[in-house]
């Protein structure tokens, strides 16, 4: 059997803080900043050389609104070769349809071939219209099956049923149904709540242990530079911070080694840690229990 440990393939670089909405399941620090694009390059440079990092993508905050940010690290992941994974966006960034155009369009000419992962569900609160309008732009410089959809809870189906069959007020001229794309994956994701939110305690049964191979083995680097070791909302708490976009490689993963978040959650698994501690109940999300142990042990 493989031994179990943190082995990270790919970097997101959460390259600013900055959103254009204020969405009440967002977990992410508002303190205003951005990533230095110098600092970011310099770092992706060394990681391409050991040469186990295989994929970028980008996330946020609001990715979109750093576009220089998202152009010159796009020029040098095509430079090293590496593949892209995807920008998560919540597409309403636009100001119109020639600037929606514009900035996808030039970071197409940057060489970014990988997904546009577009958060959409009534959290979001977007305009049904901006967002088709935003999915057909891509379509159209990116090509079909350019982009996928994620949803929290079950929102987006409802939109998507409320397109095919609009009921109008009773006197007035129908609507024409707007076409939904039926080829666009989606993925619905259960609503996550922090360590210290009962609501994330109220499960019939504790979550699935996967030694964190879904939202793991990611260097993650937020936009004050700190690095954690996953994708998931915890990883805003120091106790998973394993180093700095300006250390080395090597750095990084000794920092990783002597962490004691990192060992539970990678090789010794988040569910050994049950037994040792009375909890406030049984919580099916693993980024809730991780969250909460960062905050109490």
């Amino acid at each position: 059997m493989k031994p179990r440990a943190f082995c990270p393939t790919e970097i997101i670089f959460s390259c600013t803080t900055a959103c254009n909405l204020h969405c009440e399941h967002c977990f992410v620090n508002r303190d205003p900043k951005k990533l230095d694009i110098k600092e970011a390059v310099g770092f992706l440079n060394r990681c391409a050389k050991v040469g186990t990092i295989e994929k970028v993508g980008f996330s946020g905050g609001e990715p979109f609104l750093y576009m220089d940010f998202l152009l010159e690290v796009s020029y040098a992941v095509v430079e090293h070769d590496m593949l892209f994974d995807q920008i998560m966006t919540n597409g309403d960034w636009w100001q119109d349809e020639e600037d929606l155009r514009n900035k996808l369009q030039s970071l197409y000419d940057a060489g970014y071939d990988g997904k546009i992962g577009l958060s959409w569900d009534k959290y979001h609160g977007q305009n049904t219209e901006r967002m088709l309008t935003f999915i057909k732009t891509v379509e159209e410089i990116f090509g079909k099956g350019s982009i996928n959809i994620q949803t929290v809870g079950e929102s987006l189906p409802l939109v998507r049923t409320s397109l095919l069959s609009t009921p109008s007020p009773r006197g007035s001229t129908p609507k024409t149904p707007l076409p939904f794309p039926k080829d666009i994956n989606v993925y619905t994701l259960s609503r996550t709540y922090p360590g210290d939110d009962p609501k994330g305690w109220q499960a019939r049964h504790w979550f699935h242990e996967d030694y964190c191979q879904g939202p793991g083995n990611i260097f993650y680097v937020h936009a004050d530079g700190n690095i954690a070791p996953c994708c998931g909302f915890a990883n805003e708490n120091p106790a998973l911070f394993i180093g700095n976009i300006r250390d080395s490689f090597e750095k990084i993963m000794q920092n990783a080694a002597q962490n004691k978040m990192i060992q539970l959650c990678f090789t010794k698994g988040l569910s050994n840690y049950r037994r040792f501690k009375k909890f406030p109940g049984k919580t099916s999300d693993i980024c809730t229990f991780c969250d909460y142990l960062c905050k109490n042990i």
